[in-house]
């Protein structure tokens, strides 16, 4: 049986009938635009490695708890082997800044997706600094996506795009983010 890789889009839950959306970027982005078109640019570059993958940028529930519920039921009906689910962070501190990947704690695998994900990018846009790998545990943010799924997952953040500097990068390098994210994923697969 092959790999199927579920790419999830964060804040794509529908409420009054339109995309949640997520945080905004210092130009104005929202969180799920810029990802729905990073999540296009990793199905590509996968999709040339002839890895299977599923897009899904619509999660259904009329709150988050039921929507991350959703989501879990889904990716195991489509029987994903990994999935990992994208966003960006945001803060009141202009200054904060760099990419994490974060993990359920007790997740051996998903611990080994994150720092394959992690590395790539590292390699490939060192100009966004590290905030590293990073486990979550019950109550933290992302735990529900990160828990409730029955396969490996990890939550990418890219860059803080409240901080112009990460915002720039994230923009003028998205094709590299993109590639770097495939590959961490292919080899993981490996």
């Amino acid at each position: 049986m092959g790999q199927l890789v579920a790419i999830c889009i964060g804040h794509s839950r529908s409420v009054k009938g339109r995309i949640e959306g997520g945080a905004v970027s210092v130009s104005g982005e929202s969180e799920w635009s810029y990802n729905r078109q990073l999540a296009e640019m990793i199905v590509d570059e996968l999709g040339k490695r002839a890895i299977d993958t599923v897009e899904i940028s619509r999660y259904n529930g009329p709150s988050y708890g039921s929507a991350q519920r959703w989501l879990a039921k889904t990716l195991k009906d489509c029987k994903a082997t990994i999935a990992i689910e994208l966003h960006f962070n945001c803060s009141d501190d202009e200054n904060a800044n760099g990419h994490e990947w974060l993990y359920w704690s007790t997740s051996k695998n998903g611990k080994a997706l994150a720092s394959s994900i992690h590395d790539n990018v590292c390699l490939a846009v060192n100009s966004i600094k590290s905030r590293g790998v990073k486990p979550r545990f019950p109550g933290d943010r992302g735990s529900e996506f990160l828990h409730g799924t029955h396969c490996p997952s990890v939550i990418c953040e890219v860059g803080f795009g409240s901080n112009q500097k990460d915002w720039d990068i994230m923009v003028d390098k998205k094709n590299e983010i993109a590639r770097a994210i495939a590959h961490g994923i292919m080899d993981y697969l490996d």
